[in-house]
């Protein structure tokens, strides 16, 4: 009986703490609206924002992403048309050896090396430059030109003349810097205007041009440094560096004032050292580096001083025999340059000049 009574108090308690509950729970007021809105504004706004945000970025900002990949896939086919356009143009140059226009034009905007002596880089653009300018004139004239119909022997003759006057003329500019020599704008133009006067006719600018541009497919500025600027520039500087051809002109021009100018003395002094030209007459006019030119302007029994002729090949000095109005008459005694020509030799000895391309 009285455990039925302890069972009992115990159910009855439970039964009160769970009514407790329930009016507690009925009794307790809500929060209020502003409570709930600085709860949300004190915690996790900020949060929120930026988880939010970075979920959403790419979805935000679609264009800036495209942009972004554009950009490198851009990047990596213009690297690929550059690798595959740089290597089809060195198998053309180097390999094929392509001497077409379209292969020049690339050469004169990029300076691919044809060769190299002692360190210089000899131009592409130089060699094609003549190469094709030889060609052409071949073409204009093969009515006039031995052999000019054979054009697989005569394309390897020009081969190899445009590559040994390309890497000459890399060695003079080479030389022209470590010397400080250079070709001033006046030099080029009393060099143009020389060969705008021949065989008794001066040409006008644009007429010598058009020449230029008939005979050898040569735009001015081409013509200019193929007939002009590298040729005087290396003139110049072959000049400079055979001491030797300038000590023996000085010899000669002594003993020639020594015995009242009698070039057959000298020619008997001097043997093979110097060359001897006969007298012969020839128009004022005419093409032979100047010596005609100089003799014109000179008295009968009269010899010039020493002078370097237009093709740079050695020293002269004229003698004028006899002249008319339209001709002349003179003897003439060179001395020629070699020292250039030598340094040249040994640097290939030497292993200092290599070629990349084959052309003999």
């Amino acid at each position: 009986m009285r455990f039925r009574k302890l069972k009992w108090r115990e159910k009855m308690k439970n039964i009160r703490e769970k009514a407790k509950k329930i009016r507690d729970k009925v009794s307790k007021k809500p929060e209020s609206h502003e409570s709930q809105i600085a709860k949300i504004t004190n915690t996790t706004l900020e949060e929120q924002r930026r988880e939010i945000l970075n979920k959403g970025k790419k979805f935000k900002y679609p264009v800036q992403y495209s942009k972004n990949r554009l950009v490198i896939n851009a990047l990596i086919i213009a690297g690929v048309i550059l690798i595959t356009g740089a290597s089809l143009l060195w198998y053309q140059l180097y390999q094929a050896q392509n001497t077409s226009e379209f292969v020049y034009r690339f050469t004169t905007i990029l300076p691919f090396p044809i060769a190299k002596v002692d360190g210089e880089e000899a131009l592409y653009s130089d060699y094609l430059m003549e190469y094709r300018a030889n060609m052409q004139i071949a073409n204009t004239k093969k009515d006039e030109i031995e052999g000019a119909n054979n054009i697989s022997a005569l394309s390897t003759l020009n081969k190899s003349k445009a590559m040994k006057n390309a890497i000459a003329n890399a060695y003079a500019q080479k030389k022209a810097r470590e010397l400080g020599i250079s070709v001033s704008d006046k030099e080029i133009s009393e060099a143009f205007d020389a060969q705008r006067k021949i065989q008794n006719t001066e040409l006008t600018e644009s007429a010598l041009y058009k020449i230029a541009a008939d005979n050898y497919s040569l735009s001015p500025s081409e013509y200019r440094r193929m007939f002009i600027e590298l040729p005087l520039l290396r003139r110049k500087v072959t000049a400079q560096i055979d001491k030797t051809a300038e000590n023996l002109k000085n010899e000669v021009s002594k003993y020639l004032s020594e015995n009242a100018n009698n070039f057959s003395k000298a020619v008997e002094h001097f043997g093979d050292k110097i060359e001897y030209a006969k007298p012969g007459k020839v128009r004022k006019t005419n093409i032979d580096g100047g010596r005609s030119k100089i003799a014109a302007g000179l008295k009968v029994g009269e010899a010039s001083k020493p002078f370097i002729s237009n093709s740079g090949d050695g020293y002269y000095i004229v003698k004028l025999i006899e002249k008319t109005d339209n001709e002349v008459s003179y003897e003439s005694i060179k001395i020629k340059f070699t020292e250039f020509n030598k340094q040249l030799e040994q640097l290939e000895k030497d292993g200092k000049i290599q070629k990349y391309i084959k052309v003999d």
